[in-house]
Order: structure tokens, then sequence, then C-alpha cells
């Protein structure tokens, strides 16, 4: 692959090279990391890659490696690196082209010009745009997220919900209400529940 070396100053900084300086520092801090790595060729532009206590394999046909650095950025990692130093191949040489110093005076070369004052901006018929409407909601506000059932925890180990459970009166045993709102226990009726024994 034919790659054009460009020169491009920029706020006091000349810029000289394939890629600018930005990827040209990550490009770097991955050259030194390969220090670390032993690459071992098997075929066909496979390695296996010896990193401390770790293995990867790296593919520099499909730009693949094991850690996924080079799979996610496109930049190669220290891995991929010490493949590339086996193979004689510069490490640039294998960057995507939207990571060129072309491509990113492409990207930003076109100047923003300047709006002018808000006084003499054309008024056209249309809908007034407004912020959202604020709601504010009743009570205090939350200081901290809702919890799942398996992590509150009680004296004796975490508390289950009891959504979905019915309800029983202590006092008469029926459903769907308590001993506060019972309607015998205030009218002063002790109704005549049936002892455990008999349940069982």
């Amino acid at each position: 692959m034919t790659r054009y070396y460009t020169k491009h100053k920029e706020v006091g900084v000349e810029w000289s090279g394939f890629t600018y300086p930005k990827i040209r520092k990550k490009l770097n801090k991955n050259i030194e990391w390969t220090n670390t790595c032993y690459a071992m060729p098997s075929s066909d532009g496979i390695f296996q890659v010896q990193d401390r206590d770790y293995q990867f394999i790296v593919d520099i046909k499909e730009k693949k490696c094991d850690c996924r650095r080079w799979d996610l950025t496109g930049i190669p990692c220290a891995h991929a690196i010490s493949c590339l130093r086996h193979e004689r191949i510069v490490p640039e040489d294998v960057l995507p082209e939207c990571y060129s110093t072309a491509s990113y005076l492409i990207a930003y070369g076109h100047h923003i010009r300047p709006c002018r004052d808000k006084s003499v901006w054309e008024k056209v018929n249309a809908a007034e745009v407004l912020p959202p409407v604020y709601e504010k909601r009743v009570g205090r506000p939350p200081k901290s997220r809702k919890k799942q059932p398996i992590e509150v925890v009680g004296p004796s180990g975490p508390k289950l919900s009891k959504h979905g459970i019915t309800m029983h009166c202590r006092h008469c045993g029926d459903a769907r209400h308590n001993r506060a709102t019972c309607s015998l226990r205030k009218a002063g009726v002790r109704p005549k529940l049936p002892t455990k024994r008999n349940l069982v």
C-alpha cells in the first residue's frame, strides 16, 4: 500500500507523517508495550503471541487479535505490533485511511462562518419553541436507587417482596383487609376462629 506523507502546520504545531499526532501518540504507546510480547509465527499470517502469563492469537491479514483492541479501534495493539515487527511491516502501513492526516484535514478543513446578531435575524411565522414543561413530583426526592428484593437484607437474611400476596386480617381471618380496618373489631365482635389443631 502506498502512503502519501504530508506536512501541515496548525497553531504553531507542524504535522509530518501519515497519521495525525493523537493517533501517532496511541500507536507509540502500543509500541512501548511490545517489550513484553514474544511473537511465534504459525502459518498464513497467524501468530501466537506470549505476553507475560497470557497467550493471544493474532491474524495480521484479517487484522484481528484476541484482545480485540485492534478489531475495535483499527489501531494495532502491542501483540499485533510484535507480529508486524517479525514480518518487517511498519505499523503505520496497516492503519485505516480515516486516521490519515489528509482525511483529518478534509473533515475539519471547512470554515464555520459566524452568525449575525439576533436582532437582525429574519422573523418567520413558525411555532415558538419552548422548553419542556417541568412537573414537580409530590414528596421528597429519592436519594438512592430502588433496590431489588434480594438486595434488601434484614436481621435474618434477605427480605422478599409481598407484592401479589393477599392480605388477611388477624382479628377475623378474612381476606383483603387488616386488623386496623376490620369492621367486626370496630363493632366489638370477637369471631370464633378455628384453632391450629383443627386446621391440621
